[in-house]
């Protein structure tokens, strides 16, 4: 997201964080060793959301901020791939649930409290501030833009911020409980901090209680999710509820 188009904020960074540079001409270098990147904002500690860190350049005299909960800059500050990035040049800024701040004194962020636990490999311990999601708009006010990419349940402070949102992106991981045991995996979507989508407790049924009023698309899918095939009653039943799926590439303006 960016308030100019130059300067350049990331709302986590996933181990594919290269290719998707390569893909965005507007995230690409403007000049030797420089990038239009001013930071991230990291909504978890999960590897898929927080591991594009260690591929990204960690020496020289380019400042990156980034945002996260106090939980989840102590999980990044254990690691040997993340630690540089609590140190100077750069700035680990932490944050709490309903916090204000602002980027580049033109972007206002709002920290939404998900709740959840940390990751696998940290035991997956229940912490307020284990997950959050961020939601964005221009400090003067106008369209607002949610990023919830991960959420075991559907609480009120999500809800609430998914009703005034004019653009948001919903947790797509799974789309049943159980759909890992598909493939021999005998773990469950909540188990893994995922709220499924489908079901008559699912995301989507709760989601779909509000009005809408913005564009809503699922984002972060597994491989396993139905919701991947259009020709699926998953798909249908996802674009009857007025939802889009996220796609790589995609531009979008508010």
């Amino acid at each position: 997201m960016s308030h100019d188009g130059t300067r350049w904020w990331l709302v986590n960074a996933s181990p594919d964080i290269a290719a998707q540079i390569e893909a965005a001409p507007a995230l690409q270098p403007r000049g030797e060793r420089g990038t239009p990147i001013a930071g991230m904002l990291l909504t978890d500690a999960n590897v898929d959301h927080m591991g594009g860190l260690a591929v990204t350049r960690q020496m020289g005299e380019h400042v990156f901020e980034l945002y996260s909960s106090a939980t989840v800059r102590a999980l990044a500050m254990e690691q040997r791939a993340f630690a540089a990035f609590g140190q100077a040049p750069h700035r680990w800024h932490t944050v709490a649930p309903e916090q204000i701040f602002t980027l580049d004194g033109a972007l206002r962020v709002r920290v939404v409290p998900i709740g959840g636990a940390t990751p696998g490999y940290d035991g997956r311990q229940p912490r307020a501030d284990a997950v959050v999601a961020y939601e964005i708009s221009a400090v003067g006010g106008g369209a607002s833009a949610l990023f919830a990419p991960v959420f075991p349940t559907v609480e009120a402070p999500l809800l609430a911020a998914a009703r005034d949102a004019d653009l948001a992106f919903f947790d797509g991981s799974f789309w049943s409980d159980d759909e890992l045991s598909g493939i021999g995996v005998e773990k469950a979507a909540r188990s893994l901090g995922h709220a499924p989508v489908g079901g008559s407790d699912g995301s989507l049924a709760a989601l779909a209680s509000i009005p809408q009023c913005g564009r809503r698309f699922f984002a972060h899918l597994n491989n396993t999710n139905p919701l991947l095939d259009p020709s699926s009653c998953a798909f249908h039943e996802m674009a009857r509820q007025g939802f889009e799926l996220a796609e790589d590439g995609m531009e979008l303006v508010l």
